[in-house]
């Protein structure tokens, strides 16, 4: 339908856009050209880690967090989905499991698959606020899960991570001897400043915690292809952890070394960028919940972070249903729920990173379906 509505040139008004070089943002081309080229000409001297000083940059971006990382701690990856499998090579055998949330990002199934691991899931619930239900996390370990999944801002709920609920998973994991895969792409991209909200789990010390971030998020770049996991907990974990996820980088020598010479400049030049698109999220997410009023037959969901919002509408129809209406008569292009795996209809997905003429556009035609 919807290459349908293209060939035909009809309106479309598309909020399921997640590419930042694709929604309107302005690049300091130049000088990100400007620093991979320095890159290029650099002797091939591969670091398994990483080289030392890409490492000491993303520490650096630690510390503007009050966080102290050392750059002996991070390791680097071409993606946060290579950094999920090499976690997955490095924690479990074929067979064992993973915990993750749902609601979540159709992508962890996908990577446990692919690396013979089983999938399993705990809930997150919403009372006016995204949160952890822990009776459900706790029914869904075994004597073969190796590692639970959080993801902060989670994506697409929003929910961040707070203090209390990370001291709880680090008793939790340390309890069961697994270890906490913390996913932080979103990090930078809050829309509610709370004290009890977790900075980063990079640092914590309860478990061994394997914290990823990356470039593609944090500098709107996701075709530099670069990332990181930190690991950190108690020191003999850690350790263990590192000499080992040494030994895995070392086979796979993925990220290329012009865009590790590149990272310490993009880091910095990934700032404009980062401001203008926090500038967005935060406009669009404005004008959804005025748009969309307390009182209205639908509702926007608390969204603490990242770059989606939830918007909970009458069960008249299926998900699939409304969402091929809305396309079909009013040209509104956004994610069902079920693609997020939410246990119930009523539930639709909207991209925050849209550029504002075409959310408004699409908001004002969602409330006329409605």
């Amino acid at each position: 339908m919807l290459e349908r509505r293209r060939r035909e040139g009809a309106p479309i008004y598309d909020l399921t856009i997640s590419n930042p070089t694709d929604a309107g943002f302005t690049y300091p081309s130049a000088e990100i050209l400007g620093a991979l080229a320095r890159g290029v000409g650099v002797p091939y001297a591969p670091d398994p880690l990483g080289l030392k000083p890409a490492r000491e940059a993303i520490a650096a971006y630690y510390a503007g967090k009050n966080i102290s990382v050392s750059p002996d701690h991070i390791v680097l990856t071409a993606s946060t989905s290579e950094a999920y499998g090499w976690l997955f090579m490095l924690l479990c055998d074929a067979g064992d499991n993973v915990l993750a949330p749902v609601p979540s990002y159709p992508l962890f199934e996908y990577l446990a698959r692919l690396h013979d691991v089983e999938l399993r899931t705990y809930h997150l619930r919403y009372d006016g606020a995204w949160h952890i239900d822990f009776d459900s996390l706790a029914q869904s370990v075994t004597s073969r899960t190796r590692a639970c999944i959080l993801v902060s801002p989670h994506n697409p709920t929003g929910a961040v991570l707070r203090r209390d609920e990370l001291a709880w998973l680090s008793r939790f994991a340390q309890a069961h001897n697994i270890a906490l895969i913390a996913d932080e792409v979103f990090t930078d991209y809050r829309l509610v400043e709370d004290s009890r909200q977790v900075t980063s789990t990079a640092g914590n010390e309860g478990a061994l915690t394997c914290t990823l971030n990356g470039i593609s998020k944090l500098c709107g770049l996701p075709q530099w292809k670069l990332g990181w996991i930190v690991v950190s907990g108690p020191d003999a974990q850690r350790q263990e952890a590192l000499r080992r996820l040494e030994f895995i980088a070392d086979t796979f020598l993925s990220v290329n070394t012009p865009v590790q010479v590149a990272l310490p400049e993009l880091l910095r030049l990934g700032v404009s960028v980062r401001d203008e698109i926090q500038h967005r999220v935060r406009e669009n997410y404005h004008f959804l919940k005025m748009a969309i009023p307390v009182g209205s037959s639908a509702s926007i969901l608390t969204t603490e972070g990242g770059w989606y919002a939830v918007l909970r509408v009458p069960r008249t129809l299926s998900d699939e249903d409304r969402a091929i209406a809305l396309l079909d008569n009013f040209g509104v292009y956004l994610f069902p729920g079920y693609f997020f795996d939410f246990d119930e209809s009523g539930f639709l997905v909207i991209s925050l990173l849209a550029e504002p003429a075409i959310l408004q556009s699409g908001v004002e035609a969602i409330r006329r379906a409605l």
